[in-house]
């Protein structure tokens, strides 16, 4: 089935504006940088020789919000890798890296342990001390502190770093889609004090199975939009009564900008700003004690998440409850049809009590 250009193209934008929030903070940055008329991030490449291994390194670092947004690393027994230099532009060293990688299998430990090295040591501090030097294309301290943390960290002797860095719009200097398949970023470690109290949670094994559920429903969606119900108690339809492809009225967060820019992306904003209901298609309910969590399909091929407590009934939009045809037996839900089953059996004893009276007078 061909896709909608209309739906293909929401999704572009929705897509657009989450790579840019990812490194600016308000909704006029995030339009701006997708227009091309900001540059927002520090490209970093990195030649990297550890002994007797190469490896190369390259990174988004946001100005605003003083973070690294993306980080690849990559060392091997590649010949590619050593013809990697870090003048190349973004296009080719990023196509060198995936040739190599599909070249020659990576050594996973040392591409982990330099990128969260990394990570750990650029820190907001370091990176604010760093800005006026990359402006004027200086290297040096970059150079210098990383070469010490990487012996220091390795425990090892020798290591070379080149460096080059370029001031970017980061939503044109991204790795997601050149890497995908072939090579995965290296993400952020988490604090010592936040892995210790993550691992000393015991997980309920009740809301694991909730958890696997939604993991199995969120698969095929690249993009799951926290949402809310809108309810209805007179003119709802109640949980049991949904099937696949019912259409059903959700709202949209809108406070902060991140939420502002999605929500208008996805037409859940009307001409004067304000927020409007937008129509979800039915996929499922995962649920578990006191925890129902609705799916639906969104606008541009977003999965709506929605959370409820208990079962309640769902407002739907105008045109299905308008001289909404009843379902054919069988395509409504459990209570309804168990209802209409309890009324047909007692007129069905009353019609054979009432024929037994009748037999009993006309022979008596």
């Amino acid at each position: 089935m061909e896709k909608n250009p209309q739906t293909s193209k929401l999704q572009e934008q929705a897509n657009l504006m989450n790579l840019a929030f990812e490194s600016v903070l308000t909704e006029e940055q995030a339009i701006e940088l997708i227009q091309g008329k900001l540059k927002d991030a520090y490209l970093l490449k990195l030649r990297i020789d550890v002994e007797n291994r190469a490896g190369v390194v390259i990174s988004l670092v946001s100005r605003f919000k003083h973070e690294i947004i993306e980080l690849y690393s990559l060392f091997s027994n590649s010949s590619l890798i050593r013809k990697i230099r870090t003048f190349e532009d973004f296009g080719q060293i990023t196509h060198d890296m995936a040739e190599a990688a599909r070249e020659e299998a990576a050594d996973a430990g040392l591409s982990e342990q330099v990128g969260r090295i990394m990570h750990s040591k650029l820190n907001k501090q370091i990176l604010e001390n760093y800005y006026p030097m990359w402006d004027r294309n200086d290297t040096g301290a970059l150079v210098n502190m990383l070469e010490n943390q990487i012996k220091a960290g390795l425990k090892i002797n020798t290591v070379r770093v080149q460096a080059d860095v370029e001031f970017v719009s980061s939503v044109r200097n991204r790795g997601k889609t050149i890497f995908a398949g072939v090579l995965s970023p290296i993400v952020k470690p988490k604090e010592e004090g936040e892995a210790g109290d993550l691992s000393a949670v015991q997980v309920d094994p009740e809301k694991a199975a909730v958890q696997r559920q939604i993991e199995a429903i969120s698969k095929g969606f690249g993009r799951i939009v926290p949402a809310k119900t809108i309810l209805s108690p007179v003119n709802g339809i109640d949980f049991d009564d949904l099937i696949e492809g019912d259409k059903v009225l959700f709202q949209l967060p809108n406070s902060s900008p991140e939420e502002k820019a999605l929500a208008k992306t996805l037409g859940a904003v009307d001409q004067n700003g304000n927020a409007k209901p937008i129509v979800g298609s039915f996929l499922t309910i995962a649920s578990g004690k006191n925890e129902y969590h609705i799916f639906a399909k969104g606008p541009a091929g977003v999965l709506l998440q929605a959370f409820e407590e208990s079962p309640v009934r769902l407002a739907r939009p105008k045109s299905a409850t308008a001289g909404a045809n009843p379902r054919p037996p069988g395509m409504s839900g459990g209570r309804a049809q168990e209802s209409g089953n309890t009324l047909n059996y007692f007129i069905l004893i009353g019609v054979v009590l009432l024929a037994g009276m009748l037999a009993f007078i006309l022979l008596k």
